[in-house]
């Protein structure tokens, strides 16, 4: 189903975001970090001052800056000065490897580093590229030393809307970190498409827990500052014991987050309840979001609207399901967003009727140009589909008659037991729907052919026994775990997500 597109504003460049804002409402607050304030007027001032300083050592159209850094103002303020000089940014997580950070390195060809304390051990792998410290002594370079002037030199955004914003780093599907382009015209089409059905408001703090690195977190800061919204930027650490508690004490309205996040919230106010009542917006994406999630959430916080949602980052979003829609599509994503076509293949490539399963593919303004410096990869995965450039999804789906989406697993996520192809995420599913049970990943140990489930839980007399036999009643034979291992917390990616690879390191040391 197809709707007419979002138009994209005029100047489309997505520092504009901060500069509208400014002009529409200078005083009103933009971003905290801790006990930091910025009003969008001083935050465009910030973002200014940058740029000019960018520009005079020049850094401009098409370059690349990356920056290594924990969340916090600083990130924010070069990301959106990186946009307005017409550079392309590179946000990588804190926690990023030397041999990692050297192949992207190697491919993006920096004219500039960023990084703070917590990163000065990244600093011999950029070599002769110039590094800007934040809150370091003894540097020549410091961010803290950039001018803060009243009237910076205005610097004209020197590109055009289809130019390159910024690459998010993904593994690639040949294991080598691929950066997927963004364009400003893609995330400024996505961004107002997003919140026409998110609805964010002038009057909501946004808390951006997951790293700048994930775009799902990146993102938060555009939909805020169409809305005239503020962001709480907080860090992935914070969203342990002490949760709840930040979330009062920033009165956080908007919450964004992935199924780790909400596993270990609901466990915590179940617990030790805390009331929550500015939380008025709850959105999921990357892993799917159990229903049984989407029941506790919506009853601890039965006034805030929860929206499961279905994503690439070669899209960024591409379904989003409203909570007057729940009811009757339990199980569904949404429908697509406006201007976007999504549809199901089968393994020739020929278009599904609608309610078939098949890989998805799909359509409109937001596609990505593709991989940077990858084009063979490019070319595979943004094929030409009956003459028109089509994403192919990689997800094995269905579209029903109303247009609304489904999603039965991913290629690359799916496992062979017992002769059947199965989805981790239904066994998740069915895990996660007893009480007690927390967190829930699902992988298969290939060497002794055993289908696996590892779980962290609430209630200690769960055993293996129980929680095979109740599986056993909802699962077809082939999906029902053979061993059950327990874990006080499962690991995760940078990103929050269950860490199936380090699941599968697991069972090697059993």
């Amino acid at each position: 189903m197809t709707r007419s597109p979002t138009p994209i504003p005029p100047h489309s460049d997505l520092a504009s975001l901060v500069r509208e804002g400014a002009r529409q409402w200078p005083e009103r607050e933009y971003l905290r970090d801790g006990s930091r304030v910025l009003t969008y007027a001083e935050t465009w001032l910030r973002v200014a001052c940058i740029a000019s300083w960018l520009r005079a050592r020049d850094i401009g159209h098409g370059d690349r800056v990356v920056i290594v850094m924990e969340n916090r103002i600083e990130t924010v303020l070069m990301f959106f000065a990186v946009a307005q000089i017409g550079g392309i940014a590179v946000i990588l997580h804190p926690q990023m490897k030397p041999e990692g950070l050297q192949r992207i390195l190697d491919q993006t060809e920096p004219k500039l580093g960023l990084l703070e304390p917590a990163t000065a051990s990244l600093r011999d792998v950029f070599g002769s590229t110039p590094i800007l410290w934040t809150a370091s002594e003894g540097e020549a370079l410091r961010f803290e030393d950039l001018p803060d002037d009243s009237q910076p030199a205005e610097v004209p955004f020197p590109g055009a809307g289809d130019d390159p914003a910024f690459l998010v780093f993904t593994s690639g599907s040949t294991g080598t970190p691929r950066g997927v382009i963004l364009t400003h015209d893609n995330v400024r089409f996505v961004s107002a498409a997003i919140q026409a059905r998110l609805q964010y408001r002038p009057e909501d703090r946004v808390a951006i827990f997951l790293p700048l690195s994930f775009d799902y977190g990146l993102y938060q800061l555009f939909y805020a500052a169409i809305a005239g919204a503020s962001v709480f930027i907080g860090r992935p650490e914070m969203a342990g014991p002490e949760l709840p508690r930040i979330l009062a004490a920033q009165e956080i309205s908007v919450l964004p987050g992935v199924p780790t996040l909400y596993g270990g919230l609901i466990k915590m106010q179940r617990y030790r309840p805390m009331p929550l009542p500015k939380i008025r917006v709850i959105t999921n994406t990357g892993d799917h979001l159990p229903q049984s999630y989407i029941a506790s959430l919506r009853e601890l916080f039965p006034q805030a609207r929860v929206h499961p949602m279905y994503g690439l980052t070669e899209c960024k979003r591409v379904s989003i399901l409203l909570p007057e829609e729940f009811e009757a599509k339990p199980e569904s994503v949404g429908r697509p967003l406006d201007g976007t076509e999504v549809f199901a293949i089968d393994e020739n490539g020929q278009r599904l009727p609608p309610g078939e399963r098949g890989e998805l593919c799909v359509r409109g303004p937001h596609l990505a140009p593709g991989y940077w410096r990858a084009p063979e990869e490019t070319t595979k995965r943004y094929p030409m589909l009956d003459g028109m450039r089509t994403l192919r999804s990689g997800d094995y789906g269905s579209v029903d008659a109303d247009g609304f989406l489904f999603i039965h697993g991913r290629s690359d996520f799916l496992i062979k037991h017992k002769g059947h192809r199965l989805s981790p995420a239904e066994v998740e599913e069915e895990a996660c729907r007893m009480l007690g049970v927390v967190a829930a990943g699902c992988v298969k140990d290939e060497v002794k052919d055993l289908l696996c489930l590892f779980v962290s839980v609430s209630d200690s007399s769960l055993d293996e026994s129980k929680i095979i036999q109740a599986l056993s009643v909802k699962l077809e034979p082939a999906k029902v775990p053979n061993r059950v291992f327990f874990l006080p917390e499962l690991p995760k990616t940078g990103n929050q997500k269950v860490d199936r690879k380090a699941l599968r390191g697991l069972l090697a040391e059993q």
